[in-house]
């Protein structure tokens, strides 16, 4: 006998070759298994280290998020306190309908815009662009004209928009 399952009867042959298939399945499981189990070890570890990263940056985020809103509070407090002109700008300052109104147009507003601003009516700032020459002006106007020249657009369009009473959103109603 050359062969060692031919002594072997017919039931017993068919026995053999299940197990053997099911030997073979378990091994290849058990490789695929140790196989799959080395790359998730990879995938996991640039996981967790993804996720640090990203807890990082919410954390980093957080921070400029506050630092941020403390810096445009501060920044709002000082336009609201406005800029003050010294006295010695007060004396030289030459204030005349031209400049007045290269001034406004320098910020970018409308008449009634820079009214609001300075803290006077549409039509004195529409007589002040109108009248030659220079312009005779409270010291107080004077002051807040001169401080107006050391803003720009923005800070000028930023304190307008702080000074605006907040609108309240009426309801619509049905009918």
């Amino acid at each position: 006998m050359a062969c060692g399952h031919r002594g072997l009867g017919r039931k017993e042959r068919e026995s053999i070759m299940p197990n053997i298939g099911a030997l073979l399945k378990e091994e290849i499981r058990r490789l695929a298994k140790k196989e799959a189990r080395s790359l998730m070890a990879k995938i996991r570890k640039d996981s967790a280290k993804l996720k640090r990263t990203a807890a990082e940056h919410k954390r980093r985020l957080a921070v400029l998020e506050r630092d941020n809103h403390r810096l445009v509070a501060e920044a709002d407090v000082r336009l609201t306190q406005g800029v003050k002109a010294s006295p010695e700008e007060l004396a030289t300052a030459r204030v005349g309908a031209a400049r007045v109104r290269a001034l406004r147009k320098r910020l970018r507003l409308s008449q009634a815009e820079f009214g609001q601003l300075l803290g006077v009516s549409l039509s004195t700032v529409f007589l002040w662009e109108s009248k030659q020459g220079r312009l005779n002006l409270r010291d107080k106007t004077k002051a807040a004209i001169v401080a107006a020249r050391k803003l720009s657009a923005k800070e000028a369009k930023r304190k307008l928009e702080l000074m605006a009473p907040k609108a309240v959103a009426k309801k619509k109603s049905r009918r």
